[in-house]
Formats: structure tokens, C-alpha cells, sequence
């Protein structure tokens, strides 16, 4: 099993197995300079990187924090290239790494995605909390939208991030960069509502008629964005596809063209027990565990949950970093599942990481859910209603105990990565 930067062998009766979840290894990675300069010479629905860009310019780049695979250190480069060519120069760009509510980037980490540059150009840290913000009224939805200023303020502005399953956006990319990324904590937390989760329309990679996705098109193109850059990487983290353009235009056409045929894995029905590993890089911390492991095989935006109402979830993640998001913990560890349900679902949800504690608390209703094998603190897993364990083959037996020497175990690694679909579905 995936485990942080490393593996973490286990061993599982074969004949419980009904079933190895994983996201297909035999993509193979491209040319990935080529492709770069490609997508920005014959963008959809917006014109070239080098006829947006002019002499005297500032830029402004919104790039992923170090939660999100490094494709950054392929494209700025190019992206730099390009920019230098048009006359603009390093001094006039502003690289913001968009950490919504995670912790700030740290200066090996930006080093790692801004490269060779990274001491040229200028690179800050966006803060939800106190970064200067531009009120740019609301959106569509109604949705406040409280935005980065130097962002906002730049000649030209860009965006860089990575297709991926979200729990509620569906799929990650397009103008979250900047509607979650660069935004107001009050931006951030009016969307991640237990009234945006119940709703059927979020969830594991549903598109169509999605609030929370339409709320990242509103801001971004409240915001100005001028050029979406995303990309679809395989396993091992490389770029085996990548658009620019128009921020849903190129959102959408890539994940039709691509995401969906890498992130979703059909599997044969629910199980009794499911171990499941979220795998790097979201599998360092309780908040995106909670979400990329928990969310993906039970949580409510799932249309096909893996395992069986009343189930065992064995998570094996090592969770080094801790809780990350105090205010998640906060709301989880105040009282048993069933009530923290009851009271957030009609409480102002003004923080982010409330939400997490939502979802959570309406999988650990319906689910038992085991730590195995994690750095977490047992003390702080017993606080959040999950049981610690040693080992996985300590929480294998136990789970196999409860549930009979006959139960069904359906194994899911990199569910970071993961769309389940049950068999037989559309």
C-alpha cells in the first residue's frame, strides 16, 4: 500500500479479496515541454500566452501548494520562457502560491515548484486570513467573492493546477485555483456548507449542475483570469495531459478528455471491510485523510460507496504532519458523531475545515472506521470517535472478528486518485 513517500506491505486473506482498487498504471507520461508550448500556443476559448502578454506587463501566476502534485516545476519554466520573450520581465511577476486554509508553502517546497527562478521573481504565500483582498461582490450563486489583491491588480493573470477527484467540486481544477486558492476565509467557508454537501448534485466527480464548480468559474472570471493551465498526471505524478484555456472551457474539455478515463475505476460491489490508502501527497495529515480516504470510499458525495452500511474502514496513511486543520478538529472531537451532524447542520459555518468535520461525522454514523499503522497521536484518533490501531493485521483480525471469517474486503490504494463506480453503472 502507497504510504507518504514510501510503501507499507500488508497481508490480506486472498479469498475475502473481492477486489484491488487502483487508478490505472499504464499511463504513459509525453513530451512534457512539447505539450506545454502546445496547449499555450492553441488554447481553447482564449488567445495565446504570446499574444496576451506585453512588454511592461505585471503578471500574476496562482499556482498549487505542496497538497497538490508538483506540476508546476514542468510549466513555469515555459511559462517563464514565454513571458521573458513577450519583454515582461522577472521583476513584474508574481508567483502566489494559493493555500485556501492550508498551512503556507514552505521555502523548500516553493523552491521545488518554482525552480531555478525562484529567486528572480517575486513568490508570496496567499493567506485567507490577512493577504490584502479585493471585494468583487458575488456570484452567481450568491456566493461573497473576496479575492487575493495582487492577484486581482496584476495586467495579466494566470492559473496553474491539477485535475483531480474532489469530494465536492467533482473533480479539482479550473477556477478553484483562484475561488478557493486566492480567496477570503468568509469565500472559502460560504461554499464548504453541510447545505453544499447534502446536495446531490456535488460529490465525487459529478459535473454537470454542480454549485460548488460553477462557484469556481464565477470567481475566477470575476477575478479576471486571463489563461487556465491545467494538467492530468499519472501515478507517478507526471503530466500525461494538459490544456490551457478559457477557465471552463479548458476545465471541462480535459476532464472529458482525460480525467475521467484516469480517475474512474469500476469495482464489483460494497464490502463488509475496506482498507484503503489516500497515498501521497494527501495522505500526511487527519484533515485530508479525512476526505481523500474516508470521502472517497463512504463519504456522502459518493455515488457508489465501497463498503456496506455498518462496515469496517481500515485507513492506512501515515498522517505524520497531524491534525492540520485545528478548526476540523475542533468541531469532530466536541461530540459524538450523531450530534456534531445535528449542530453543524444549522450552525453558521464561518471557518473552513467545519465542513470536514460535517462529512466525517456522517461517515462515522453509518461506519466504523479504524487508524492503522498512522504517526497520529492515538489520543487524538480516539478523540475524532476513530479507533487506533497498532497494526493492520491487528485491525484486519478485529474487523474480520466482527464481521465473520467470510467477510468481503475490497482493497483501494491512491484513492486520492479515485473515482469508484460499481459495476454495471453509467
Amino acid at each position: 500500500m502507497p504510504y507518504g513517500s514510501s510503501f507499507l506491505s500488508i497481508e490480506v486473506p486472498e479469498q475475502n479479496i473481492i477486489g484491488i482498487l487502483e487508478p490505472p498504471s499504464s499511463m504513459p507520461s509525453i513530451d512534457v515541454d512539447v505539450a506545454i508550448k502546445d496547449a499555450l500556443a492553441c488554447p481553447v476559448g482564449a488567445k495565446p500566452l504570446g499574444e496576451l502578454a506585453r512588454q511592461g506587463m505585471k503578471v500574476s501566476i496562482a499556482i498549487s501548494d505542496a497538497s497538490r502534485p508538483n506540476i508546476e516545476k514542468w510549466i513555469l519554466p515555459v511559462v517563464f520562457e514565454e513571458l521573458n520573450e513577450a519583454g515582461i520581465k522577472d521583476e513584474d511577476i508574481t508567483v502566489i502560491v494559493g493555500t485556501g486554509s492550508h498551512r503556507p508553502a514552505t521555502t523548500e517546497e516553493i523552491a521545488a515548484m518554482v525552480g531555478d527562478k525562484v529567486n528572480s521573481v517575486r513568490v508570496i504565500n496567499h493567506f485567507s486570513d490577512s493577504s490584502p483582498l479585493v471585494d468583487l461582490g458575488r456570484t452567481s450563486g450568491g456566493y461573497p467573492a473576496l479575492v487575493n489583491r495582487y492577484f486581482y491588480e496584476a495586467d495579466l493573470k494566470i492559473a496553474l493546477g491539477t485535475i483531480l477527484p474532489h469530494p465536492i467540486a467533482g473533480y479539482s481544477g479550473g477556477g478553484k485555483a483562484i475561488a478557493v486558492g486566492l480567496s477570503a476565509s468568509e469565500t472559502i467557508s460560504s461554499i464548504h456548507t453541510p447545505a453544499t454537501l447534502d446536495d446531490p448534485r456535488t460529490g465525487l466527480g459529478k459535473v454537470e449542475g454542480n454549485p460548488f464548480i460553477q462557484f469556481g468559474y464565477d470567481v475566477a472570471r470575476l477575478a479576471g483570469l486571463d489563461l487556465l493551465i491545467n494538467a492530468v498526471v499519472n501515478e507517478k505524478e507526471e503530466i500525461i495531459d494538459i490544456i490551457c484555456g478559457e477557465v471552463e472551457l479548458a476545465h471541462r474539455t480535459l476532464i472529458e478528455r482525460s480525467a475521467r478515463k484516469v480517475y474512474e475505476v469500476r469495482f464489483p460491489a460494497p464490502a463488509d471491510i475496506v482498507i484503503v490508502a489516500a497515498g501521497h501527497p494527501k495522505d500526511n495529515n487527519l484533515y485530508h485523510v479525512a476526505a481523500e480516504a474516508l470521502g472517497v470510499v463512504a463519504g456522502n458525495g459518493v455515488q457508489y460507496p465501497c463498503v456496506k452500511k455498518g462496515g469496517t474502514i481500515i485507513v492506512v496513511s501515515p498522517m505524520a504532519e497531524g491534525i492540520y486543520n485545528k478548526t476540523m478538529f475542533a468541531s469532530l472531537s466536541k461530540a459524538k458523531p450523531a450530534e456534531v451532524v445535528r449542530e453543524l447542520k444549522t450552525a453558521k459555518i464561518d471557518r473552513p475545515g467545519m465542513h470536514r468535520a460535517y462529512a466525517t461525522a456522517q461517515i462515522l454514523c453509518d461506519y466504523e472506521v479504524i487508524f492503522a499503522e498512522t504517526k497520529l497521536d492515538p489520543e487524538i484518533t480516539r478523540r475524532v470517535h476513530i479507533k487506533p490501531m497498532a497494526t493492520v493485521a491487528a485491525a484486519l483480525e478485529y474487523a474480520l472478528a466482527k464481521h465473520g471469517p467470510q467477510a468481503s474486503i475490497l482493497v483501494v490504494k491512491n484513492s486520492h486518485r479515485l473515482v469508484p463506480v460499481l459495476a454495471g453503472e453509467s
